[in-house]
């Protein structure tokens, strides 16, 4: 009799540990679907929030803001998936912000094609945009050239690939329009560009 009451008490505390260990399973797959689904959102959020930009009545005022949406917009295009109709759009919203020179020289079919075409080696690499830094304010060179304002700053970008990180400095010239808005004339890679490994970030 005894034993058989052992028995019980064994079958009940190892049923109360596979019911509790059951339990414990079933809310961490509840949680990290959860959380695969806020980061999923968050990623939708930022596409949503960059494409609902009214550059009309909220245009950045200065070079350094410029870049900083430009390189937000890059961020975005480079390390999000997204849809063919959402890409085009914030390439056509990138383009808002580049001088009408630019814009004749770079067509709005050139662009997504070689920008389809580098995110395809990109993601064959395993790449992405880490971060990135632009020039302060006080580091911007303004200067007239051909009778038009011009500026001039640096942005940094931090690439990941696997464990390693380079870094890809360039050099951007803007020009402002009749408006007086500071539009992207063009850009090109600089000298410094620089690999470190995951422990000397």
């Amino acid at each position: 009799m005894k034993n058989k009451k052992q028995k019980t008490m064994l079958t009940v505390f190892v049923m109360a540990i596979v019911v509790v260990a059951a339990a414990i399973i079933f809310w961490q797959i509840i949680q990290n679907r959860h959380n695969q689904k806020e980061l999923t959102n968050s990623k939708n959020d930022e596409i949503q929030v960059l494409l609902d930009k009214d550059f009309k009545d909220g245009y950045p005022g200065t070079p350094r803001e410029v870049l900083k949406m430009y390189s937000r917009i890059t961020s975005c295009l480079y390390n999000q998936s997204m849809s063919d109709k959402e890409q085009k759009a914030l390439v056509e919203k990138m383009r808002e912000m580049f001088d009408s020179e630019l814009q004749q020289n770079n067509t709005l079919e050139e662009q997504l094609e070689d920008l389809k075409a580098d995110i395809r080696e990109y993601k064959k690499a395993k790449r992405s945009i880490s971060s990135y830094m632009i020039d302060k304010n006080s580091s911007v060179v303004k200067q007239k050239i051909k009778g038009r304002q011009c500026a001039s700053l640096y942005a940094s970008y931090l690439i990941q690939e696997g464990n390693s990180y380079k870094k890809s400095n360039e050099q951007f010239l803007l020009r402002q329009d009749e408006d007086g808005k500071w539009k992207i004339l063009g850009w090109e890679l600089v000298s410094g560009d620089n690999e470190t490994t995951d422990e000397e970030k």
